[in-house]
């Protein structure tokens, strides 16, 4: 018997490590290896298959941090003035289903992204999936700043003047010295 506790011991040990290191070390590797070899991509289609490897290796751990890290490249991406509107869009609808609905980072990464669109490009349905994802992280921490600053920025760029007055009041009720909030719901 006790000779069972052990080997099940020494099993349950080897699985913990596997699981808990040398996967996510590998999939943190296949990310890497997505990076060095972005230089030798030349389409959308390309950019997906080298990153499909990444986010189609199997690990317990590894995902949110490859979705968090993508996500923010290519926010940077899309922020590019010299961007064509389509890449900048399927490059979005790429990193969106990885996206997690219950994690700020992702969202606000998706936020930014749509907001960028919106901006460059004037396209309504932007501007309402930028605010969805400014509310969606509101409805997980109601005082997190960069989605109440978020919203403050896209209100404030559309000159929504009634709810961008119900986000600045919002702010300024978490941040009463905040000079610059106060000024713009003054306008």
């Amino acid at each position: 018997m006790k000779q069972i506790v052990i080997v099940i011991g020494i099993i349950l040990a080897v699985l913990s490590f596997i699981y808990g290191a040398v996967l996510p070390y590998m999939k943190a590797g296949a990310y890497i290896t997505a990076m060095q070899n972005l230089s030798n991509v030349t389409s959308v289609q390309g950019f997906k298959d080298n990153f499909d490897s990444a986010f189609n290796f199997y690990s317990p751990v590894g995902d949110e941090e490859v979705t968090k890290f993508l996500a923010s490249d290519i926010v940077n991406l899309v922020s590019q003035e010299k961007q064509p509107e389509l890449v900048s869009r399927e490059l979005v609808s790429y990193i969106e289903p990885h996206l997690y609905g219950d994690n700020p980072r992702h969202l606000l990464s998706g936020a930014q992204a749509y907001t960028i669109l919106w901006v460059k490009y004037g396209k309504k349905d932007d501007y309402l999936k930028a605010e969805s994802y400014y509310k969606k992280i509101l409805s997980i921490g109601p005082n997190l700043p960069p989605a109440l600053y978020g919203l403050l920025d896209l209100y404030g760029r559309a000159g929504d003047k009634e709810n961008l007055k119900k986000v600045g009041e919002t702010i300024l009720g978490y941040w009463p010295s905040d000079a610059s909030t106060r000024a713009l719901i003054k306008k």
